[in-house]
């Protein structure tokens, strides 16, 4: 998951790179789209950031157990799966600058991928959810509460999703919600990481607790 964080927050090089499209009224996606210039830049780190979440997700079925934690692994495995998808099936042209475009779609006259890609965003939307629900009922404290914001943040997005579709603003919610996904991916490393160093820690001591105690 820790691996995954920076390629899933790939799109903020749009910030660096010359590009055409809005940050706040065109899709991240759209960077990806056919005959964008930077299209392969994106399109790879949501393939590498897929297949890094589909491990992580085989690792934390062997780390978790009951509905909760299947929940978990199913949310990051269908994340990765989704976010890995979508990069696959580009979408066929930039929505937000194209007339032509999006005159194409209404007409139903875009391929096929482009409208797996748009199914894929919504289930990865969803896989996201999963998870982020799951993972705060798994943690406690401070990561807990990060957790649910990362869950509050993304439920709110998704309600203004529909709304802001056809306005300035609809990139970006998106982008608020990556930013979302990637945070709740960076914490959920880092409780992982805190949960095996208390597990290293306490092995040692309770060794010593087991020699100490004679035998009877």
């Amino acid at each position: 998951m820790a691996t995954a964080v920076p390629f899933y927050s790939a799109w903020l090089a749009e910030f660096a790179l010359p590009v055409e499209l809005s940050p706040t009224a065109s899709y991240v996606s759209e960077h990806s789209a056919a005959k964008q210039p930077y299209r392969w830049f994106f399109r790879l780190p949501d393939v590498l950031a897929g297949v890094l979440l589909l491990v992580a997700a085989g690792v934390l079925s062997v780390l978790t157990g009951g509905r909760v934690g299947a929940a978990l692994v199913f949310g990051v495995a269908f994340l990765g799966g989704t976010t890995a998808g979508i990069a696959v099936f580009p979408l066929d042209c930039a929505l937000s600058r194209d007339q032509l475009c999006r005159a194409a779609e209404e007409a139903g006259e875009l391929s096929t991928a482009h409208t797996v890609h748009q199914v894929l965003s919504v289930l990865a939307f969803l896989a996201s959810v999963i998870a982020a629900f799951a993972a705060q009922h798994l943690t406690t404290g401070r990561a807990r509460t990060a957790l649910r914001a990362v869950l509050s943040v993304l439920l709110v997005t998704g309600a203004l999703a529909v709304p802001l579709q056809e306005t300035d603003w609809a990139g970006l919610a998106q982008r608020v919600q990556l930013a979302a996904v990637a945070v709740g991916l960076a914490v959920g490393a880092g409780e992982c990481f805190a949960t095996g160093a208390r597990a290293r820690g306490d092995q040692p001591s309770r060794e010593g607790e087991g020699r100490t105690v004679p035998d009877r």
